[in-house]
């Protein structure tokens, strides 16, 4: 193992990547991307590759007014070749794979090469990572690959390397910041007779501080509500008392999550509590939102946000728990082989993966690739690659997310692409939702308006293409 366990590893990363990509052009071929951030940041890339700025038709606003993500600006040139979510698709498998190698490296340092390998190799069948993989398109699955490779290089005292790739990573997203900050306070912290450590983690704080001001400054000057449309979470917490909010925290949900993060590491990571510290504040953004904590934070991409301790904590306490299992059961790779057990058996249930739900549609090809378009959820990414793209959900309400403005559709799309499976989401979610329940009530009558400029031109089961009527 010692010999082949690079190129052992690297044939892994490679087959992960093959598989998973391939896993996610058969599920975008069948329409099942269906939660809208393929399609928004695919339609971004779109736009800016034609000049068009950050601007999202699907939103109805610039993609800045949610989130601050230069990181797009490095991946821009690779779309350029290939201006399609496939690409995208590829990428987010390519960096999740990647994120095996950094782990490898960290694992050598702390455990030896013969437990590197299959640390590692837990990585990439770890059903945590599997469902950021599968659900949509998210910058933060770059986080893992990067952030790793700058512990590592803090752990080989580089600082260089080190700090190239943690401003890889606060090019993610704005968020990032929080996890950053963690890691150069426990650094400080861990260090304090070191003065070049304590000069570096000092300096790591301001920077990352005055981005998090500028990133968030950013954001609230292009989002129409004039600060981050995710506050909209937190607004509960106003009115709130300390009851109701020691209420909200002890909920079977918040542990059900808590439980999901650690089960696949089989709860080790708890050994070390203090690199948990990394994920303290994407735990609290997610328990003291309005809906809290549940299995739906670990099944989505969100699981990015905390993988990064989780493995960091997990690698620095397996020898402790390794010599607890050899000295209690006297075998020497009988953890490796239970966590990877357990791993394979977690996966058919734990994830959200809905394989059997595809979706079928009539040929959309026939759709000009400049024409504009109105579609159901699951068939905006398909179409996302054009200046503007609408998403039909958002007219139904007639305003924006979080009914931050009015959407606006300007001229009537050309096309409409209607899945009448969406009406039970409109019905199901859209009529209970706090924030679009009360425009959920004119939305049929908003779609019959709509409708009659338009006639089918294809049909297949429960979804009709519709084209504008030529005006007489």
């Amino acid at each position: 193992m010692e010999k082949y366990s690079k190129k052992l590893l690297w044939f892994c990363i490679a087959l992960y990547v093959i598989v998973f990509s391939a896993i996610c052009f058969w599920k975008y071929s069948n329409f099942m991307y269906g939660g809208l951030d393929l399609a928004i940041i695919n339609n971004v890339f779109w736009n800016i590759a034609h000049g068009n700025g950050f601007w999202s038709s699907i939103q109805g606003h610039s993609y800045l007014g949610d989130h601050f993500t230069p990181i797009l600006f490095l991946i821009l040139p690779i779309y350029y070749l290939w201006q399609s979510p496939e690409i995208l698709l590829i990428l987010q498998s390519l960096f999740l794979g990647l994120a095996a190698w950094p782990i490898y490296k960290i694992s050598e340092i702390k455990l030896g090469k013969n437990l590197a390998f299959w640390i590692a190799l837990l990585w990439l069948i770890n059903p945590l990572v599997h469902n950021i993989n599968l659900y949509e398109f998210h910058f933060v699955s770059f986080l893992p690959f990067f952030f790793l490779m700058a512990f590592y290089f803090y752990l080989k005292k580089t600082s260089l390397p080190f700090f190239i790739f943690i401003f890889l990573s606060l090019l993610i997203r704005e968020d990032i910041s929080f996890i950053v900050l963690a890691l150069a306070v426990i650094i400080l912290i861990s260090n304090l007779k070191n003065k070049f450590l304590i000069f570096n983690s000092c300096s790591l704080i301001f920077i990352t501080a005055g981005w998090l001001i500028i990133s968030s400054r950013i954001i609230a000057h292009f989002s129409p509500s004039n600060f981050s449309p995710f506050f909209y979470y937190y607004s509960w917490l106003g009115n709130a008392s300390l009851g109701q909010v020691l209420k909200h925290l002890a909920t079977y949900t918040n542990l059900e999550m808590i439980i999901g993060f650690f089960l696949p590491f089989l709860f080790i990571p708890l050994l070390k509590p203090k690199w948990l510290l990394l994920a303290i504040i994407p735990l609290g953004q997610i328990v003291f939102s309005a809906a809290g904590g549940g299995a739906q934070v670990w099944q989505m991409h969100y699981a990015a946000l905390f993988l990064p301790a989780l493995v960091i904590a997990f690698i620095y306490s397996y020898q402790q728990a390794d010599n607890f299992v050899i000295k209690r059961l006297n075998s020497k790779y009988l953890l490796i082989f239970i966590l990877i057990i357990s791993n394979v058996y977690l996966w058919p249930s734990f994830g959200i993966y809905n394989f059997k739900q595809t979706k079928k549609a009539p040929d959309l090809k026939i759709i000009e690739a400049d024409s504009s378009v109105l579609a159901s959820l699951n068939y905006l990414p398909n179409l996302s690659s054009r200046e503007n793209i609408y998403s039909l959900h958002y007219h139904f309400l007639g305003v924006q997310q979080f009914a931050q403005d009015k959407y606006i559709l300007g001229d009537r799309p050309e096309y409409i692409v209607l899945d009448k499976d969406d009406y039970q989401y409109y019905d199901d979610i859209l009529k209970s939702s706090a924030w679009a329940g009360i425009h959920y009530l004119n939305g049929y009558q908003r779609l019959d308006e709509l409708f009659a400029g338009y006639q089918v031109i294809k049909e297949k089961d429960q979804v009709s293409l519709l084209k504008k009527a030529a005006q007489r």
